[in-house]
């Protein structure tokens, strides 16, 4: 009957205003006849409905119709926890058995949109808006997502991004019963006083496993700090110490035990950066002298640096030269307490033109103003990662030469006893132009700095070179000893630049930078081995004060690895590159040089929960009138699919319902007279007859 009306149309004679106002009438009509007891209302009213009928002129439609086909969206799921195992070959085997079974059927179109991998985890809603804007709501039969039900953008509001009626599946794959130990961390700062503790908090989880043991082993900057067990599914605390200022890679790992997943979630890796509070340096200065003052006026300028200066006066007796008494303090010179109880205080010790003396006792006999011992610990004191720069002067050339003491164990040049006296200007050498102290000051700058009148020759032994004095002679030398550092400038002159003498030169600058260095700044180190993420390749960057030979070695997140060489791309500077694979920790290997790298999120969400779930996409499949199907790795398992009308039930036991709208689009119509318009004036003309008889007896 519904399909007989919708195939009927009406061609009026007259306008609507004037069709209307003669059908009031003609009602009018009929109404004061039945109120007025007329035998002959009926016929009237009868009468006057074929007159309507006839001026409305029904017609027949006739229509030429094309059903459109309805559409179905597959979300695939790509992300990286479906590559996990054969979760990826399973899900493409399904996905090429539903488009081959779906675009079979006549009526029915398919849409397949991936589900990318992201560092914000498995984002279904978003994927599901994404299909959903180039479909019709009026042609959408239904969604089914292919995944294994790990999604980190589903809310309570997602179900209303699907029209109403229209069904959500999901086809949950992986094996709900596999094993995968993970670390979680409850408590990982950012950021950390250097040589003091900071307190990361985890829990290794292993579902189905709590209670057992497990090993934790932890490293810091690539170095072993510690190993012991730990008790699965109990929160552990671990203390430890910041070694250095900048980043300070840390990196906890559970064993793993037979088939597990992944491994991938067996490690946590943090980047904590080490900071101090205060850095403090030791300035002694072997005499009052010119270049003092310049010293400590560029030690003060540094807002990050305590100063502690002495300023050690001659032997008894002998008169105070080049400073003013208002200037001293003349207390006498603590050295127990500065190098026996304070020493590890300290981030840089400083010693300008400094000079063996001794002085007489009572007995008669001669004490040395710094006794050997404490030489011995100064020398251990660099070893264990404390910066020591001597600023030298004459007197390193004769007997009185800190080369005479302990310290010779830990110094990168030895004095052959020669004072060069000369104009020259300092030159950088090779070294110099590739090291991050001096590499900025390279080029025409440095060939206009100041001359400088003496340097102390000697014969480097360790370390490197960066600035050469007259003839060649060098001129700034540094090393590192241990886990410390040592610098040493070869001349008395470096305050000249200082005063701006014959054009001046960078003293503040490239004196800050050294001791920065010294006391470990990781921007100021030669030797660099570091890596970024840029248009989905791994960028490699070696820099080295000597030529880069040998394989990179890069082990990805996944634990596989990769073999690459180095390409020059300036002074010092080396390039490699690589494909990237994935988010996580990407560990580099070059000689004895190693680093790790974060691309992405160092710990990323895919992995933090891997076993499939039916517990998230749950609500959003029940809201919908969807169906959870947990296939595990059984690709065989997936439920029949059937087309259902608008308001049945769109899922069963072992099937999935897609919604059939039988929708059509008119290709061509044609209209016929429903009846000859004289028959429905005759009938008029026959009742209103009718009702006049009926009237006249």
């Amino acid at each position: 009957m519904k399909e007989l009306f919708q195939n009927i149309a009406f061609d009026p004679l007259i306008s609507s205003p004037l069709l209307i106002g003669l059908a009031a009438l003609l009602f009018i009509a009929a109404l004061a006849a039945g109120i007025g007891r007329l035998k002959s209302y009926f016929a009237r009213l009868v009468a006057g409905l074929f007159l309507i009928l006839a001026i409305m002129n029904p017609q027949a439609v006739d229509e030429d119709r094309e059903a459109l086909p309805d559409t179905v969206l597959i979300l695939t799921d790509a992300s990286e926890s479906m590559q996990i195992g054969q979760r990826a070959a399973i899900a493409s085997a399904i996905e090429t058995e539903l488009q081959s079974e779906l675009s079979a059927a006549p009526d029915l179109d398919v849409i397949t949109v991936k589900v990318p991998p992201n560092t914000s985890g498995t984002n279904i809603a978003k994927a599901l808006t994404d299909g959903l804007a180039t479909i019709p709501k009026s042609r959408l039969a239904g969604v089914i997502a292919l995944t294994d039900g790990r999604a980190h953008d589903i809310t309570d509001e997602t179900a209303k991004i699907l029209p109403e009626g229209i069904p959500f599946h999901a086809l949950i794959i992986g094996d709900e019963t596999a094993r995968d130990r993970r670390i979680t961390a409850i408590k990982s700062p950012k950021f950390g006083v250097v040589g003091e503790q900071a307190e990361f908090e985890l829990q290794v989880d292993d579902p189905g496993f709590e209670g057992e043991r497990a090993r934790i082993e932890v490293k810091l900057n690539g170095t072993l700090k510690a190993r012991f067990p730990i008790t699965i599914g109990n929160p552990v605390s671990i203390p430890l110490e910041i070694e250095r200022r900048g980043s300070n890679t840390v990196e906890m790992s559970v064993t793993a035990v037979e088939g597990e997943l992944t491994l991938n979630n067996n490690l946590f890796v943090s980047e904590i950066s080490g900071v101090r509070d205060r850095l403090r340096v030791l300035l002694i200065t072997g005499e009052p002298h010119n270049g003092g003052r310049a010293w400590r006026n560029l030690l003060k300028s540094d807002p990050a640096l305590d100063l502690v200066q002495f300023t050690i006066l001659t032997v008894p007796g002998v008169k105070i030269r080049n400073a003013k008494s208002t200037e001293l303090s003349l207390i006498q010179f603590p050295t127990r307490q500065l190098f026996e109880e304070k020493l590890d205080e300290f981030d840089l010790i400083i010693f300008d033109q400094y000079e063996r003396r001794s002085f007489p006792l009572r007995s008669g006999r001669r004490q040395p103003n710094i006794l050997p011992q404490y030489y011995q610990n100064l020398a251990r004191y660099v070893e264990k990662g404390g910066g020591l720069l001597l600023a030298t002067g004459p007197a390193f050339a004769g007997q009185g030469s800190l080369y005479r003491t302990p310290l010779v164990s830990i110094l990168p040049s030895r004095p052959n006893g020669e004072i060069i006296d000369e104009t020259f200007r300092p030159k950088l050498n090779e070294k110099g132009t590739r090291h991050p102290i001096t590499a900025s000051f390279a080029g025409e700058t440095a060939e206009n700095w100041g001359h400088w009148y003496r340097a102390i020759d000697n014969d480097p032994i360790s370390g490197d070179v960066l600035m050469d004095g007259p003839d060649g002679a060098p001129l700034f030398v540094i090393d590192t000893v241990g886990q410390g550092r040592v610098a040493m400038l070869m001349s008395d002159q470096a305050w000249l630049w200082a005063k701006g003498h014959d054009g001046g030169g960078p003293y503040r600058e490239m004196f800050r930078r050294t001791a920065h260095w010294l006391m470990g700044e990781p921007d100021l180190d030669a030797e660099v081995l570091r890596a970024v993420s840029e248009d989905g390749r791994l960028k490699i960057e070696r820099r080295s004060l000597n030529d880069v030979t040998g394989p990179l070695t890069v082990i990805y997140p996944n634990g596989t690895q990769a073999v690459a060489s180095f390409d020059q791309a300036a002074d010092g500077s080396y390039r490699a590159e690589l494909p990237l694979r994935g988010q996580g920790a990407y560990r580099l290997q070059h000689g004895r040089l190693s680093s790790i790298t974060a691309i992405g999120a160092l710990n990323p969400r895919e992995y933090a929960q891997l076993l499939p779930t039916q517990d998230i996409l749950a609500p959003l499949a029940n809201a919908t009138g969807g169906a959870i199907t947990a296939l595990g790795l059984d690709a065989a398992k997936v439920p029949t699919i059937r087309r259902v009308n608008a308001g049945r039930k769109t899922a069963g036991r072992d099937w999935i319902g897609l919604i059939a709208h039988q929708n059509y689009t008119v290709t061509q119509s044609r209209r016929t007279p429903l009846a000859p318009g004289i028959l429905f004036f005759m009938l008029f003309f026959i009742f209103l007859a009718w009702a006049w008889r009926k009237e006249g007896q």
